[in-house]
């Protein structure tokens, strides 16, 4: 096996299954864009989602224990993370559009916290999408809450101790109930 300066892209596709809600010691948590507790109770539906009313506002996620497991999560550069969420609000319908104005939060290595854009990536039914973010440097809109892209360096040193990964939990700024589905994420990398 030698070296060389050609480099020719691979993917791979990762299912991971993480246990029911009821397997975890404490249902998923919902916290604040800094990581904090929200204060917002999480209840359990049906073993296979985690539900949490939100009464304002404010923007509050879910935390995906799943990544943390194992804190090198070099593999994902570049990768999808897929994962099922249902709504319901009262006030008006949630759009796609709302979807999409949505942000994942990474934080990895020195408390570096890169903030992702999240898109539709397939809708389910009038109450329900499959999200998606795109772990790429391009898709980053801030880092430590100032706008802008990451090197890919800064990136890469992220990604090797992933801390949490934050996945977006509020779609409206009126009251809302937002679930999220807890027994599929979807990772799909390409490596060049």
């Amino acid at each position: 096996m030698g070296i060389t300066d050609v480099c020719t892209s691979a993917s791979f596709t990762a299912v991971r299954s993480p246990p029911p809600v009821t397997a975890y010691e404490l249902p998923l948590e919902v916290l604040d864009e800094s990581g904090q507790p929200s204060g917002l109770e999480v209840t359990v539906k049906q073993g296979t989602m985690v539900e949490v009313i939100i009464p304002d506002s404010r923007s509050v996620y879910w935390r995906d224990p799943s990544l943390t497991d194992e804190p090198n999560q070099l593999h994902l550069y570049g990768g999808k993370v897929l994962f099922v969420v249902q709504w319901e609000s009262s006030a008006t319908n949630i759009t796609f559009s709302m979807l999409s104005s949505t942000n994942a939060i990474l934080v990895g290595r020195h408390n570096t916290a890169l903030k992702f854009r999240v898109a539709v990536d397939s809708a389910i039914d009038e109450s329900s999408a499959t999200l998606a973010v795109q772990l790429s440097v391009e898709n980053v809109i801030a880092v430590n809450k100032s706008d802008g892209a990451p090197t890919r360096k800064l990136m890469l040193l992220t990604l090797s101790d992933v801390k949490y990964l934050l996945l977006p939990a509020s779609f409206h700024s009126r009251s809302h109930i937002s679930r999220l589905f807890v027994f599929l994420s979807i990772i799909i990398a390409t490596i060049s």
